[in-house]
């Protein structure tokens, strides 16, 4: 049955309990958007077909799902209900589909197991259920002594009874095509919202002689997506957990799973640790014996074997060569890539850079559009000076090079290899192989001029 099996997902919706002028698919849940979790989950699982129900924010939902390869889309153009979704999609589905799944594009932890279940399953009508200890505010699951649903009632249609329920409706649902084609020409129209509901399908099933199967799932969070902005913080809270415990199941030190949020597409190599407070975001990768101090954010960028990475430290697009030293308080734009044995110490700054084997910038300096050679020495305070205002230009640092602190290198500049530069430096001419270059004002020395100053500087605090 897998084999004829087509997923709707309901991503039309703007999540108004969000108060957010962005659709709920749209929000960020431990380091993606919700409705890219659905379109992932679908690729691992593989039904034969892939609906996804777009309307409100569409270019940006379409955007945030990403490769929409072996995915179909359609447009609710008149948001008028759960049952309105499943209407406009079913004539997109291929002739072969025998079996329809509907699943919220708000619920982004849907357990691979579940949907894989829901292809299996032989029954005509079956809907989720699951249990929680205050079901306010979710429709209830109706069901018999031998558990088959017998309808779902809204929340504002619960009777005395009704509200001891605590079945809630995950409005996860799977039908049998033929039986959903004929049954929702006559869904009603809720008079109280102007929608035409799929929960009445259960009971109009009933009616029809057609037992409804109901899968009582023991994981309300797996299957419940965030009603606002605090069940977003919730779910992600345990995604992150999640993550970073799996990690440490595999060879990794997280020092405080609780407060360390990595996102799903990072890859982090045996024996790595990881402090609190650390993000690890994007496409990064982490080879082995890295130690990640606290406060770090590391994106799209990838950290030699044994390298330290600095408290405060952000790494943004970078590719760092093993035994690195990073930190403490660096920013590492994107486009730096450094060999073996390189330091970026304290309060520095680099883009768009390459650095040799050995080379250290060791604190409070910006160096950006420069090539670097191996075994240099950048002293503290130095600047490349490669934005004129127009243009970026490249400062190029040959072999051993000794740039001493407090420089300013006017890119376009070179400096050849084994050159010194002098502290206090402004370089703006290429500095030959295993030369000097020193730019200063000659010194002058005024004798007694401090005693004159203190004395005038006296009188006029007396005045």
């Amino acid at each position: 049955m897998k084999n004829n099996t087509a997923v709707i997902i309901m991503a039309a919706g703007a999540g108004t309990r969000f108060k957010s002028k962005y659709s709920k698919l749209l929000h960020n849940m431990a380091g993606k958007p919700v409705i890219s979790y659905l379109a992932s989950l679908m690729k691992k699982v593989k039904p034969s077909q892939t609906v996804f129900v777009v309307s409100f924010q569409k270019e940006q939902v379409l955007k945030a799902i990403g490769d929409a390869k072996g995915f179909s889309f359609v447009e609710q153009k008149v948001l008028d209900g759960t049952a309105g979704a499943v209407r406009v999609a079913l004539p997109s589905l291929r002739s072969d589909i025998k079996k329809i799944i509907v699943i919220p594009g708000d619920t982004p932890t849907i357990p691979e197991d579940l949907l894989l279940e829901l292809m299996e399953d032989k029954r005509r009508v079956v809907v989720v259920g699951t249990r929680i200890e205050d079901p306010t505010g979710y429709g209830r699951i109706k069901t018999d002594k031998k558990g088959l649903a017998l309808k779902i009632i809204e929340e504002t249609d619960l009777g005395k009874e009704d509200k001891k329920i605590d079945l809630v409706n995950t409005s996860i649902y799977c039908f049998e095509r033929n039986f959903m084609e004929q049954t929702l020409k006559n869904i009603p129209k809720n008079k109280k919202k102007n929608e035409f509901y799929l929960t009445d399908v259960i009971e109009m099933a009933n009616k029809s002689k057609i037992a409804v199967g109901c899968i009582d799932f023991p994981c309300a969070d797996c299957v419940l997506g965030p009603n606002d902005r605090a069940g977003l913080v919730e779910i992600s809270l345990a995604v992150w957990m999640e993550r970073a415990v799996n990690l440490l199941y595999n060879g990794v030190t997280v020092l405080d799973p609780s407060r360390v949020f990595i996102d799903d597409d990072v890859t982090v190599s045996k024996d790595v640790v990881i402090n609190p407070d650390v993000y690890l975001t994007g496409n990064t990768v982490i080879e082995e014996d890295v130690q990640i101090l606290e406060g770090c954010r590391i994106n799209n960028s990838k950290i030699g074997k044994g390298s330290v990475v600095g408290p405060y430290v952000i790494i943004d697009g970078a590719e760092l060569g093993p035994e690195n030293k990073i930190g403490p308080f660096t920013y590492v734009r994107p486009g730096t890539k450094t060999d073996k044995k390189v330091k970026i110490g304290g309060f520095v700054e680099t883009k768009k850079i390459t650095v040799g084997e050995g080379s250290k910038i060791p604190h409070l300096s910006y160096v950006g559009d420069a090539i670097i050679g191996k075994g240099v020495n950048i002293g503290c305070g130095v600047i490349t000076c490669n934005y004129d205002g127009f243009n970026k230009h490249t400062t190029e640092i040959g072999d051993n090079v000794f740039v001493g602190s407090d420089s300013q290198l006017i890119a376009p500049v070179k400096l050849n290899d084994n050159a010194y530069v002098a502290a206090g430096t402004t370089v703006t001419s290429e500095v030959p192989t295993d030369s000097l270059a020193i730019s200063r004002v000659k010194q002058k020395n005024i004798e007694g001029y401090a005693i004159k100053l203190r004395n005038k500087k006296s009188k006029k605090h007396e005045e």
